[in-house]
């Protein structure tokens, strides 16, 4: 089990300890084994407004079925614009999520977004992400990042 502060293997973990962006990689895949999926989750979070992410993988060993929007965002029924955009050639999908007329925030823990992929080929992919976050009034939330691992057998 991993210590205080450290990810699980087969995670990304992004933002300080009071909040956390987690991309959940299965670690090894067997390329037979079908579809997987990576959700993308936050916890800790306190008034986030815009969630704007890059999940970069590597597309000669991973191609991206699906990005489904989560439902964290949506907290108190409001309007959330969602915008996925996948280039299968760079090996990155670009996630945009923004809540219309905000002015609280959404806080706690939640799934953000969830990318399907499919295994293509045996090899190993790093799922790295990056991006921003922002509160209802425009504050950078800072982040950091460190990236997950795939192999696919």
């Amino acid at each position: 089990m991993p210590g205080p502060g450290v990810a699980p293997a087969g995670t990304t973990r992004v933002g300080s300890a009071a909040t956390q962006i987690l991309a959940a990689a299965p670690g090894e895949f067997d390329i037979d084994g079908g579809s997987f999926s990576v959700p993308i989750s936050i916890t800790g979070a306190e008034r986030v407004s815009v969630v704007s992410l890059s999940l970069s993988y590597n597309p000669a060993v991973l191609r991206v079925r699906v990005v489904q929007e989560g439902g964290f965002l949506r907290q108190g029924g409001v309007t959330v614009t969602f915008a996925q955009q996948v280039d299968t050639t760079g090996g990155r999908v670009d996630i945009s999520m923004t809540r219309t007329a905000d002015a609280t925030g959404a806080s706690g823990a939640g799934l953000l977004a969830a990318v399907l992929f499919e295994p293509v080929a045996v090899g190993a992919s790093d799922l790295t992400l990056s991006g921003v976050a922002t509160s209802p009034e425009g504050s950078a939330v800072p982040l950091s990042f460190t990236p997950a691992h795939v192999n696919v057998r």
